[in-house]
């Protein structure tokens, strides 16, 4: 959060301390006299950069009709993941444009210690999540506004705010439930592992950032962007069926909400030169 906080007042500062440009070729900018070429029309867009995943409100509902939700704390095993889009859209060169992207995040593993239990029992009665694994893919809408370039400026460098929704695949790898040293009550049972399994969410998005046009006004525009995005990638959740072990199935199976924080450096391309 630190870093988007960054960002977001770099941003600021830039757009505050940038005039407002009228669009003739004599402007004066912080760039000189560059300005923009026509990037009226269609364009590419392929983005590349790393997510910081948050996963939170872990729970998974036991087989026993009187046992309790237990909650976790899901926490993955690294970092930072790799994060790649590409996108497809349209720039009315107005301050607005939009567009569709595929998503992706790489994979990786997580561990979920038990946190609580909603009849207010230990942790130390249950049972923790020791192995599982998460990778995240999807489609999604995103809308773009640059408010200089909407008040009139063809500057080279144009920040923006930007916004989408969509729909996230949360696959979660074969997960593995095992007992807490002190837990007696789980008998031979010391180890379970669960399948895996495929869900589909709702997604949505929301950040800021800026592009610059890296080539010169007249030749085919290609612009730089660089962005910080926070995406919301709803809901994960493994499957309840057992591969290895015996008992009952889970009444709910180990489920946690996915969200993640991306900072990305891409490339615009205009699909038509004017």
């Amino acid at each position: 959060m630190k870093t988007a906080k960054l960002f977001s007042f770099a941003l600021l500062a830039l757009t505050c301390a940038l005039p407002t440009f009228a669009t003739s070729q004599e402007n004066q900018s912080l760039f000189g006299k560059r300005t923009l070429s026509v990037t009226y029309g269609p364009y590419a867009r392929l983005e590349l950069g790393g997510a910081s995943p948050s996963l939170s409100g872990g729970t998974w509902l036991p087989p026993g009709a009187s046992d309790p939700s237990i909650s976790f704390d899901v926490i993955p095993d690294e970092s930072q993941l790799g994060f790649g889009a590409m996108a497809i859209g349209y720039d009315w060169q107005n301050g607005f444009r939009a567009d569709l992207s595929v998503f992706g995040t790489a994979s990786t593993g997580l561990t979920a210690p038990c946190s609580s239990a909603s009849d207010g029992s230990a942790c130390s009665t249950h049972a923790d999540i020791t192995g599982g694994s998460l990778q995240t893919r999807g489609m999604m809408v995103n809308a773009f506004y640059a408010p200089l370039e909407a008040r009139g400026s063809n500057n080279i460098f144009q920040p923006f705010i930007v916004g989408g929704i969509g729909l996230a695949q949360n696959d979660v790898g074969d997960w593995t439930r095992t007992k807490n040293p002190n837990n007696a009550t789980l008998g031979n049972q010391d180890v379970k592992d669960f399948f895996g399994d495929k869900t589909t969410s709702i997604a949505w998005s929301a950040g800021v950032g800026a592009s610059l046009q890296l080539t010169k006004a007249g030749q085919w525009p290609v612009l730089l962007e660089a962005s910080w995005r926070y995406y919301d990638f709803g809901t994960a959740k493994g499957s309840s069926t057992l591969k290895t072990g015996s008992g009952g199935m889970p009444r709910e199976p180990f489920s946690f909400e996915n969200t993640s924080q991306v900072v990305s450096i891409g490339v615009r391309i205009s699909l038509e030169r004017y």
